[in-house]
């Protein structure tokens, strides 16, 4: 499971970074990134950065997130602070 109760989904990403599901759809939004494939069975998803480079956003679970990685709850999901 890649949620804890009451929150959103994490992800870490091929850039070494983590990000909040809320942090996924600002880039998103935004058109930082754009979604390039999604698979559906591990909730996976490669995205391009506007210098092109590809990124894999994986879902972890909030308690393997390293010590200095904090996280915020909001009513739209998760940010990573």
């Amino acid at each position: 499971m890649t949620q804890s109760e009451g929150g959103g989904t994490v992800y870490r990403c091929s850039d070494g970074r983590y990000y909040g599901d809320v942090d996924v759809w600002y880039h998103l939004e935004s058109e930082a990134w754009t979604p390039c494939c999604w698979n559906s069975d591990s909730m996976t998803e490669w995205v391009e950065t506007q210098e092109g480079e590809l990124l894999v956003l994986v879902p972890i679970i909030h308690s393997s997130l390293p010590e200095q990685v904090q996280i915020e709850h909001t009513a739209a999901g998760t940010s990573v602070l």
